[in-house]
């Protein structure tokens, strides 16, 4: 199940956090929601952390949705389902504007590099190259207050299967 925090969630999660301040020490929420001390010095304050899900339409070029909504400085973990039953396909978040490069980069990278140039500047966070009826998750910082898009890079789909995922 996807969590799309809310502006005023966010917030009140924020709030959560400043609010478990002792003395000078955070305390950070740590896996199963036991609070534990930061080491003396201070810290920083933990990421909130947030799970996105989305996959392929069928056999459309296509994702399930078009677009996802994440906080600033949050650590999102993302994964991505393939629906289809014949087609290959990936989920690939860039810069903006990098969309006709990043496509022509990864054509370039071919089938052996799973259609993805490799440290390619542009790219900000990918899954690989999944099977038909199979998933990958990734997970990743949360860039910049922004728009970006995100595409599947297999020869030809970035044209139709792309959305956005926009950090507030």
């Amino acid at each position: 199940m996807a969590l799309d925090l809310s502006r005023r969630q966010f917030l009140k999660t924020l709030s959560m956090v400043g609010g478990l301040a002792v003395g000078g020490s955070l305390v950070a929420a740590c896996g199963g929601g036991e609070a534990t001390p930061a080491p003396a010095g201070g810290g920083d304050a933990p990421k909130p952390e947030v799970k996105l899900e989305i996959g392929s339409k069928g056999e459309e070029l296509l994702y399930d949705k078009d677009t996802l909504t994440a906080p600033a400085g949050s650590r999102i973990t993302l994964t991505f389902k393939n629906n289809s039953t014949a087609l290959q396909h990936n989920w690939v978040l860039i810069k903006p504007g990098t969309n006709e490069q990043v496509a022509n980069d990864a054509l370039a990278a071919g089938e052996a590099k799973g259609y993805l140039k490799e440290n390619d500047p542009n790219v900000l966070a990918h899954t690989k190259m999944v099977n038909a009826g199979e998933s990958d998750t990734i997970t990743f910082d949360a860039p910049a207050k922004g728009q970006y898009p995100y595409i599947c890079t297999f020869p030809g789909h970035h044209v139709l299967m792309k959305g956005t995922l926009t950090i507030e």
